[in-house]
């Protein structure tokens, strides 16, 4: 019986090391960062980070995630799918009135343009008073047109906003003289111009960009270390892109971004800059807007969204 009940207990000790061991084994496994990234130029550097390696020299494993559309991305990220996201300040709020612990870390570069079209006879801001503009609504293109038509000296509520959300929809209806303006960001908006169509304002001339690069709150408290290294792999992409990229790097891009063909001669690269926080005042801006159109409830601190403790 003794012989018996030693037998049994030595099994029970081999199967409890076993699923020790099998236990160790998951909590060992390489860490992935997932990010989710859109068919644009903010995009960039994560695309040429994963293209040169810079990801896996820094010491972390990305996963880089193509969407074509905000929608998508934003569900994969309600869904846990993804640990950061090439946003805009807009979309963290709202992730965040969701309940979405999202967190801000840099600022992205890219420049949004508010054109006339190339049929239409508007040469100034001023002109698109009563006019027909399309953007997408409640959204950093919406935000960043009433910041230009403000700066124009035109009341927003002076113009026709027409919700155009698809971007490639918006260009053909402002090529086709559907509606005499529209907002777009890069590299659309190149293509616009190369079309004939004509920049009335920019976020570049605006200084005030709501762009965004945001992490989960909880990849921040399990992996920092992580994400700071995605960041030290995102700002050499920075260096190379303003100083080393080539026409081969340019077709690996549009191939890689899914832009449209010919798309080479009008595309615009921003001159990137290094991952950096937010402005404190174009993020109360945001929000003061976003309440004002009774977009979101709670008056966020900017302590509270954005996280400087990756760039120290």
């Amino acid at each position: 019986m003794r012989k018996l009940l030693l037998s049994l207990l030595i099994i029970m000790l081999s199967l409890s090391v076993i699923g020790c061991g099998s236990s160790n084994s998951g909590a060992g496994e390489e860490v992935v960062i997932n990010i989710g990234v859109m068919p644009d130029v903010e995009s960039i550097p994560f695309i040429v980070a994963q293209d040169k390696g810079f990801f896996e020299q820094e010491g972390v494993k990305v996963n880089i995630e193509h969407f074509s559309s905000a929608k998508d991305r934003d569900s994969a990220l309600q869904s846990g799918k993804l640990d950061g996201v090439i946003t805009d300040i807009l979309a963290v709020l709202f992730a965040n009135e969701g309940g979405i612990d999202l967190r801000i870390i840099s600022v992205t570069d890219g420049n949004i343009e508010l054109m006339a079209g190339p049929d239409s006879s508007i040469k100034s801001m001023v002109e698109l008073k009563g006019k027909d503009l399309g953007l997408s609504t409640n959204t950093i293109m919406e935000y960043s047109a009433d910041k230009m038509l403000v700066a124009g000296g035109l009341d927003p509520r002076e113009v026709n906003k027409v919700a155009i959300p698809p971007l490639p929809t918006r260009l053909e209806m402002l090529q086709g003289g559907k509606v005499q303006a529209a907002i777009l960001p890069q590299p659309l908006a190149g293509l616009a111009v190369k079309n004939g169509a004509r920049v009335l304002g920019s976020t570049d001339d605006l200084g005030q960009k709501a762009g965004a690069i945001a992490f989960t709150a909880q990849v921040l408290r399990d992996n920092p270390q992580k994400i700071e290294a995605v960041f030290r792999a995102y700002n050499r992409a920075v260096d190379y892109l303003n100083t080393q990229a080539t026409g081969a790097d340019l077709d690996f891009i549009i191939d890689e971004q899914g832009f449209p063909a010919g798309i080479k001669d009008s595309i615009q690269l921003p001159q990137y800059q290094l991952a950096t926080a937010p402005d404190q005042v174009v993020f109360m801006d945001v929000v003061n807007w976003m309440i004002e159109k009774d977009l979101i409830k709670e008056v966020y601190a900017y302590e509270d969204v954005v996280d400087k403790t990756v760039l120290q």
